[in-house]
């Protein structure tokens, strides 16, 4: 070039500008990651390729080069018309869901802005028609300016939709100017010889306006947002507020509910204690005293049908107080906070204590007791010890024929310490140990004497077992006999 172009200068100044305003906005989108600004730099990106061919075209490029920028200038005013197309449909808010003929009309052009690069340059580089050429070309600035006025209905259409949609009308003025003067400079420079420079100059000048207002819109629409969100964030501040005091409230309520029932069955625990205490020395003690008054009347009758008649109502009333005594055992055991009192217990010294409580049973039936201790002492709660054994014992000798005996042992085996209570007389089926696993009381039997029980003795046995540590086993064939096994681990030993 001789001399200095002064419209090539400006628009070399109108490119930079442009891509200043893109680098801009895609800095923008990768920080704030929306779509709109994705779409806006599109707009602007083409619009720099597309000023940026004029550079071409009027420098000092060889004859190919200025061939390909003239072919490119249909793919860079689509890519201007794609990113117009889309920034107005994000900034309009159109969606399938809330406007579905101009969703659809968008979806339309959108196809064609992207089909048309695309089948233009498969012509220039398979077919090479110049006619077929010359019809995407026109096809193209038709695309262009049918998408403008789309743009400018969708404003009108939309106008009162939202809020900031009448501001993109009022600055969308500047673009529809510089495409009806570029597009019909076009048409017109197609068919006479007319001086293009002050057009495209004008055009430059109203495309940088329409950058700024459409920055500005932005901007405007970014606070919009930015407003509502932080409206969305004081409702919803608000709405947890209340719905935390109401909890609040709610949990308060229900505290003071609990402390009243807490009240309540601290009320009904002593009751129960103190009807516990009453039932033990007031039932049961009378009960065994009526049983004495019973065998101090049969040590003084001669009649036999009387002596008949008082031990069948000794034996009755033998089998009432076994069962109250159970049920009482029974009781115990299921009190609140009930703890274990465990100690050093003489293991000859608890046997004994059941030989003399079994006494007379084992004389009417002439049942022996046996005693076969190899390991003296063991670590549990005394009571509960005796309760266990008694329960054993008592179904021992129960099942026992006459003149037959029943052995309690201890000893060491394995590394646990194991009492055992055996007997050789009616035995039962083991399958009693799920039905105590389900708390099911075993089916009750009479004893060979037709002693009744309660059925609660193995359950209570069992329990007690369990809440020393141990466990308890049954070996048992029918009509052989039945031995139970109670097994404690070491740390029950002193």
């Amino acid at each position: 070039m001789d001399f200095i172009d002064f419209n090539y200068v400006l628009t070399s100044v109108f490119t930079a500008i442009f891509g200043v305003f893109g680098i801009y906005h895609l800095a923008s989108f990768l920080v704030l990651r929306h779509k709109i600004l994705f779409y806006y730099f599109i707009l602007i990106l083409g619009l720099t390729l597309h000023w940026g061919l004029y550079l071409i075209l009027k420098g000092s490029f060889g004859d190919e080069v200025l061939v390909i920028a003239e072919k490119a200038s249909l793919t860079t005013a689509m890519i201007t018309t794609y990113g117009l197309l889309m920034f107005t449909k994000n900034y309009l808010n159109i969606r399938k869901s809330n406007h579905p003929n101009l969703s659809k009309t968008y979806t339309i052009f959108k196809m064609i802005v992207v089909c048309l690069p695309i089948v233009h340059v498969l012509n220039a580089l398979i077919i090479g028609e110049g006619w077929f050429n010359n019809i995407l070309v026109m096809l193209a600035a038709i695309t262009a300016m049918v998408s403008i006025f789309l743009n400018i209905f969708s404003g009108f259409r939309l106008y009162n939709a939202e809020k900031f949609n009448r501001y993109y009308l009022f600055s969308y003025a500047p673009l529809l100017l510089a495409a009806i003067l570029y597009i019909g400079t076009w048409f017109m420079q197609r068919n006479y010889d007319i001086n293009v420079n002050p057009i495209v100059l004008t055009t430059s000048i109203l495309v940088t306006l329409q950058l700024i207002l459409f920055s500005i819109l932005v901007g405007f629409k970014f606070k919009s947002i930015e407003e509502e969100n932080i409206k969305t964030q004081v409702e919803i501040n608000k709405m947890l507020t209340k719905e935390v005091d109401k909890q609040t409230k709610n949990l308060q309520l229900a505290k003071e509910s609990l402390e009243k029932q807490n009240g309540e069955l601290e009320t009904v625990n002593k009751l129960k204690n103190k009807l516990f205490s009453l039932l033990t020395h007031d039932v049961r003690g009378p009960l065994n005293n009526i049983t004495v008054l019973v065998e101090m009347i049969e040590a003084h009758l001669t009649d036999d049908d009387l002596k008949r008649i008082t031990k069948k109502l000794k034996n009755e009333i033998h089998d009432r107080v076994s069962m109250v005594n159970a049920l009482l055992e029974w009781s115990y055991k299921q009190l609140e906070g009930i703890k274990l009192n465990k100690k050093i217990c003489d293991i000859e010294e608890a046997f004994n204590s059941i030989r003399n409580e079994f006494e007379r049973m084992t004389e009417e039936k002439e049942v022996r007791l046996i005693f076969d201790i190899s390991h003296p002492k063991l670590c549990i709660d005394e009571n509960m010890f005796k309760v266990i054994l008694r329960n054993l014992t008592s179904n021992a000798i129960k099942f026992s024929s006459k003149g037959q005996q029943v052995i309690l042992s201890s000893q060491r085996e394995f590394g646990k310490i194991e009492i055992s209570v055996q007997d050789f007389g009616m035995g039962m089926n083991t399958d009693w140990y799920s039905k105590l696993d389900d708390d099911l009381m075993p089916q009750i039997r009479e004893g060979t004497n037709g002693e009744k029980g309660t059925g609660f003795g193995l359950l209570i046995t069992k329990d007690f077992v369990e809440m020393n540590g141990g466990e308890m086993i049954c070996e048992s064939e029918n009509n052989k006999g039945a031995k139970f096994i109670l097994r404690f681990n070491p740390s029950a030993e002193v």
